[in-house]
């Protein structure tokens, strides 16, 4: 799942620079379950910008922010464990097999 969270000293960390995406760019993530028969398995949210984040402990990385849709907000997007990966629109992957193996590492994980 993903989740969207603000920067702020609640959670520890500090957007130090934006940066815009180029049109076209999408976070993917895999549903959690097995999807239902002629469902994708994965889903795919638009990537406005891009922010350089820095964490309590000054560990320092680049993450996508997208709108909230509830708030209009600009919110980080952190990895909840089924974060597939960027597309864009010259990059062709099978996410449905991506997401159908991250689905299967997290079962594996559990069992």
């Amino acid at each position: 799942m993903m989740e969207q969270i603000e920067a702020s000293e609640d959670t520890g960390l500090r957007i130090l620079q934006i940066m815009p995406a180029l049109p076209g760019w999408g976070a993917v993530w895999g549903t959690k379950e097995e999807p239902a028969q002629g469902e994708p398995g994965f889903f795919t949210e638009p990537v406005v910008c891009w922010a350089l984040v820095e964490d309590s402990d000054g560990h320092r990385f680049v993450t996508a922010m997208a709108p909230d849709l509830e708030t209009s907000e600009l919110k980080l997007m952190v990895d909840m464990g089924n974060f597939l990966g960027y597309a864009t629109p010259t990059y062709a992957l099978d996410w449905m097999q991506r997401a159908s193996e991250k689905r299967a590492e997290s079962q594996s994980h559990t069992s």
